[in-house]
């Protein structure tokens, strides 16, 4: 089967893409020093893909401005939602990275603490609550 040969336009969206798939297998915050990978991230964080923060840019004696370092903070849940479309749409593309594990859904230190005391924690989307033991399911 032959490849689809893909434009200029295409070439740099799977190049940021490819970029956002291996800051979602890394372990963030996450340094990048690339010129051409923080130009990337630059597009990524306008684009609420990712939240990053930037160095000051830099101007060098022959004129040219460039940004020394970037932090990635997050890959935000539009990031991951790009990242699982394109992995859908182009397979190929991305057959060496592995997808992504889902994250565990953590309870939070009160929540923990309220359980340990004996109550029950129930965790719905977006919310905690605690209550106590007395209260039934019904």
């Amino acid at each position: 089967m032959r490849r689809k040969t893909l434009s200029e336009r295409e070439l740099r969206v799977l190049a940021s893409m490819k970029l956002l798939s291996y800051f979602g297998q890394q372990q963030l915050p996450a340094e990048c020093t690339s010129r051409d990978d923080i130009e990337r991230l630059l597009g990524l964080n306008a684009a609420n893909l990712v939240k990053a923060s930037f160095d000051a840019p830099v101007r060098e004696r022959s004129g040219d401005v460039y940004i020394p370092r970037a932090v990635v903070l997050e890959v935000t849940a539009e990031g991951h939602s790009a990242l699982a479309r394109a992995r859908r749409q182009q397979p190929e593309h991305f057959d060496d990275m592995p997808a992504r594990r889902p994250r565990s859904r953590r309870v939070s230190k009160v929540a923990d603490g309220a359980a340990e005391e004996g109550s029950r924690v129930v965790q719905e989307p977006c919310a905690i609550a605690v209550l106590p033991r007395e209260v039934s399911d019904s």
